[in-house]
């Protein structure tokens, strides 16, 4: 199941608007953190047009839920090969990975985006490749564009079970105790590569024989 949370949206004409992308591409799932706006007032409603009903299911929550297997950022501002949190996938790399995963895609502010707090937090992110003249797009286009690569049809991938949120917390933990024994010139060095092991698995999306594997790895290691 995939959800998509808006964080501190601060204008009830994109949340409608949001709500109708969701219902055009058949999702469902609307969780709003901390609104700015009033989510349920008339420009909303209007916006909505034949999807209030996905807006007056639409959960209000103060922090980000952290029930998912996996929790995707969007962001447009990429930075440089160094900042690592911020190393994206396309949406449509996005769509090739999602099969049977419980996933929360985190949409930031209109006027600033994800944090680099918030950022930290997703397993990755995604942008949406646009151009640098004007790189950043309406809250709805964003959600829309996202929504329509998910909803196209992908490869069948069910026969490839998927790992848990428990399984990967389970191999993270045995990466964090490797990287811990080693020896680093500096802490900043050793926190990067603990950053970097997240990012590369959440990219990865591993399947359960792939994680097995790993562990099995990690734990020789000790």
């Amino acid at each position: 199941m995939i959800s998509i949370i808006l964080v501190e949206p601060e204008n009830s004409g994109n949340i409608g608007a949001v709500a109708r992308a969701m219902k055009n591409f058949g999702f469902s799932d609307l969780v709003i953190l901390n609104p700015k706006c009033d989510p349920l007032c008339e420009e909303a409603r209007k916006r909505a047009k034949w999807a209030n009903d996905v807006l007056r299911r639409a959960k209000i929550r103060k922090r980000i839920p952290r029930n998912f297997d996996y929790l995707v950022g969007t962001t447009a501002r990429l930075g440089t090969d160094y900042n690592i949190p911020r190393s994206p996938l396309t949406p449509e790399q996005l769509a090739e990975k999602i099969s049977n995963r419980k996933i929360g895609i985190l949409f930031g502010r209109e006027s600033t985006g994800l944090r680099n707090n918030e950022i930290e937090l997703c397993d990755f992110t995604v942008t949406i490749p646009t151009k640098k003249a004007y790189s950043s797009l309406n809250l709805s286009h964003s959600v829309a564009i996202v929504l329509y690569e998910l909803s196209k049809d992908n490869i069948e991938l069910s026969k490839f079970p998927a790992i848990s949120k428990k399984e990967k917390e389970v191999l993270y933990t045995y990466i964090i105790k490797s990287i811990d024994r080693m020896k680093f010139s500096t802490q900043e060095k050793k926190k990067t590569q603990k950053i970097i092991w997240k990012k590369v698995m959440g990219k990865a999306m591993l399947t359960k024989r792939e994680a097995f594997a790993l562990m099995g790895f990690f734990r020789k290691l000790e």
